[in-house]
C-alpha cells in the first residue's frame, strides 16, 4: 500500500493535482494555500476575496510566480480555462469561484457566518467536496449543511489542524479500539476576558500581526465555545453547563478533572465536551474501561491516568497548515474529518458583551457587542435563544442586560441566507 505522499504523486502523474477553489484570502487562507505550494498532487487554482487586490496578494505571499496568477471577473468560461492550462485565478467573488467547472474541491476560509453559508451551499449545489474552515457557520447549520451534501453525493468537512477537527482524529482512533470515550475537550490559549474587544487588543493584535477581531474571538471566549459545538454535534458530546466548566489546570490533571464528581472530578456525569486553560494549546480526549487487563497495560505503559481514566493529549493542532489532510480525503477518498450526522445536542447562543438597548445593531463576531456561549441544544430550545451565528446585523428590540443571553423576541434578525437555512434545520430536527 502506498504512502499518501506516493498515492498524490500517482495522482499528479495520471490526472493532474487536485484542483482547490478557496474562499477566504486571510490569515489561515493564505497560510494553507503556502503549506499546499510544498506539496505534491494538490494545489489551490483559484482564490476568491472580498478585499480588492487580496486574492492576488495571497499567491504572491505564499511564493506563487505572479505571471501564473490571472485576474478574471464572472467570466466562467476563461477561469476555466487558465485552470486547465495549469495557472491561477484571483477573483472578488466567491459564487462565481464555485462555478468553475475544473475545480475538485471548495475551501471555505472568511470567518463570516452568512458568508460560509453562502459559500457552503454553492460549492454544495455545484455538486463539489466542500471543506469548511469556517467553525462559526458550522456551529450554526452544520446538521443542515450535511445532510445537503449526502443528498448531492459530495462530501462536506470540517478540517484536520482545527480543534474539532483535531479531537476527533483523536476520538476516532479510540473508539476504534474500543475504548468507552468519559470527555472530550481544548485547551484555550487566551485567558478569558468576556469584556475584551477590538480596541482593547488593538496593540496585542498589532504585535502578532493578526486581526484585533479575531483575537478578541479568542480572548473572549466566543471561538472556543463554537468549536466545542461543532465537535459537540459531530460526536453527540453536550456542555455539561452553560459556558462550560474551563477548569484551570495541567496536562497531568486533565484525567483527575476532566471525569464524573463520583470519581473525584467535576462533571456530572460523562459525555461531555469543555475546555482547559492551562493545556494549550492542545487537544484530549479522556478514556476509560472496565477491562481488567486493558486496565494493566495502560497502566503500566505509563500513559497520564488517574484511576480507570486516562487523558490521550495532542500538544498541538496546526490549523490551517494541517488542513490539506482534509481536502485530500474529500476529494481523493470521500471521507470526511469531521460533520453532523447527529441531531444536534449543543448551541453556541448569543450574550450580551454590554447592555443592549432598543436600536443597537450586532456587530461582527470578537466585536463590540456579543460573544458565544455554549449551552445545550434543549435548554437553548426551550428558552428560546438566539444562536450566535444568526446575530450579526440584527438590531435589538428589547433591552438585553450584560451577560444575558439573547432571546429570539429581543432581537429582529438580518434577513440572510443563514438565517432560512437555520428555520430550515430546525424544522428537520424538530418537525
Amino acid at each position: 500500500m502506498p504512502t499518501l505522499k506516493e498515492m498524490l504523486i500517482e495522482r499528479e502523474k495520471e490526472k493532474g493535482p487536485i484542483r482547490v477553489g478557496l474562499v477566504g484570502a486571510g490569515q489561515m487562507g493564505t497560510g494553507m494555500i503556502s503549506q499546499i505550494e510544498k506539496m505534491h498532487g494538490l494545489k489551490i487554482v483559484a482564490v476568491s476575496d472580498i478585499m480588492p487586490t487580496r486574492s492576488a496578494d495571497a499567491y504572491a505571499e505564499a511564493s506563487v510566480d505572479p505571471s501564473l496568477v490571472e485576474w478574471v471577473e464572472d467570466d466562467v468560461a476563461r477561469a476555466d480555462q487558465v485552470v486547465q492550462d495549469g495557472r491561477r485565478v484571483a477573483t472578488h467573488s466567491a459564487e462565481f469561484l464555485v462555478k468553475i467547472p475544473s475545480l475538485d474541491a471548495i475551501v471555505e476560509c472568511t470567518g463570516i457566518p452568512n458568508v460560509g453559508a453562502e459559500v457552503c451551499m454553492h460549492a454544495i449545489d455545484a455538486g463539489k467536496p466542500t471543506i469548511n474552515m469556517n467553525v462559526e457557520t458550522d456551529a450554526t447549520i452544520g446538521y443542515l449543511l450535511t445532510a445537503k451534501a449526502t443528498e448531492k453525493n459530495v462530501v462536506y468537512s470540517l478540517v484536520a489542524g482545527d480543534e474539532p477537527g483535531s479531537i476527533k482524529e483523536i476520538y476516532d482512533w479510540a473508539d476504534a479500539l474500543g475504548f468507552e470515550i468519559a470527555m472530550i475537550g481544548k485547551g484555550k490559549n487566551n485567558p478569558l476576558d468576556r469584556s475584551a474587544n477590538p480596541d482593547t487588543l488593538a496593540e496585542r493584535a498589532k504585535s502578532r500581526d493578526m486581526s484585533a477581531k479575531m483575537l478578541c474571538s479568542f480572548v473572549d471566549g466566543t471561538k472556543t465555545m463554537v468549536e466545542m459545538t461543532s465537535i459537540g454535534n459531530g460526536t453527540g458530546f453536550p456542555p455539561d453547563v452553560r459556558g462550560a466548566h474551563g477548569p484551570v489546570c495541567t496536562v497531568q490533571e486533565l484525567p483527575k478533572m476532566f471525569v464524573p464528581k463520583e470519581d473525584g472530578g467535576i462533571f456530572s456525569g460523562k459525555g461531555f465536551v469543555d475546555y482547559a486553560v492551562g493545556p494549550a494549546p492542545g487537544v484530549f480526549v479522556i478514556i476509560t474501561t472496565d477491562q481488567p487487563k486493558i486496565i494493566k497495560d495502560l497502566r503500566y505503559l505509563g500513559l497520564s491516568g488517574h484511576g480507570n481514566y486516562w487523558s490521550l493529549y495532542r500538544p498541538y493542532h496546526l490549523a490551517n497548515l494541517e488542513a490539506p489532510i482534509t481536502i485530500i480525503n474529500t476529494a481523493m477518498f470521500g471521507r470526511e474529518t469531521l460533520n453532523c450526522k447527529i441531531k444536534p445536542v449543543a448551541e453556541t447562543v448569543a450574550t450580551a458583551k454590554v447592555d443592549l438597548n432598543p436600536g443597537d445593531v450586532v456587530d461582527a463576531l470578537g466585536g463590540y457587542k456579543v460573544y458565544g456561549m455554549i449551552e445545550k441544544s434543549s435548554v437553548a430550545r426551550e428558552q428560546n435563544l438566539v444562536p450566535l451565528g444568526l446575530t450579526v446585523g440584527g438590531k435589538i428590540v428589547k433591552p438585553v442586560k450584560m451577560g444575558d443571553a439573547i432571546p429570539y423576541d429581543a432581537i429582529e434578525l438580518k434577513d440572510s441566507l443563514i438565517v432560512k437555512l437555520r428555520q430550515e434545520q430546525d424544522r428537520m430536527v424538530y418537525g
